[in-house]
């Protein structure tokens, strides 16, 4: 019930930052989550989903890498499905994992969203948007560029 919840609210808050329309879900089917069933979702395993052609792009990419089928892979294979979700298939990718799955998501480019343990079972929630993947720093603008007030002040 307290799964169903998180899931359910975080869906909320992640549309009403972006509309989301259309979603791709792996590792389980949250198509039972969405109370107000405005989101057409589709639900592929691992193996079906490196296999998918490119036909379409997703608001938003949903895996559950916290379950006993995505324990048994490889990173490798792990981080091939990721980079085709990530960089192909979805505009936002959020992805549920444990604990040990934390070098490969931060290598990824991959933020923590929320850590939690209970009883022994560590889980991690992550995400992915290209939107804000990357601050822009201070000193990357054209004010600091060319400095044309210290042209004959210093010598270069």
């Amino acid at each position: 019930m307290a799964e169903q919840n998180v899931i359910t609210s975080m869906l909320d808050d992640l549309s009403q930052e972006q509309p989301i329309q259309t979603a791709l879900c792996i590792g389980q089917n949250l198509e039972q989550y969405d109370q107000n069933q405005s989101i057409r979702w589709t639900y592929f395993n691992v193996t079906e989903f490196l296999s998918l052609p490119f036909t379409q792009r997703y608001d938003l990419g949903f895996v559950v890498l916290d379950n006993l089928e995505m324990s048994s892979l490889s990173d490798t294979t792990k981080a091939q499905f990721l980079v085709k979700l990530r960089d192909l298939m979805a505009k936002k990718l959020v992805v549920v994992t444990n604990e040990q799955d934390h070098k490969l998501m931060r290598s990824l480019g991959f933020t923590q969203l929320i850590e939690k343990s209970a009883q022994g079972h560590d889980m991690a929630i992550w995400q992915f948007n290209i939107l804000n993947y990357k601050h822009v720093p201070d000193w990357f603008n054209s004010k600091y560029w060319a400095n044309p007030e210290n042209w004959n002040k210093f010598r270069w």
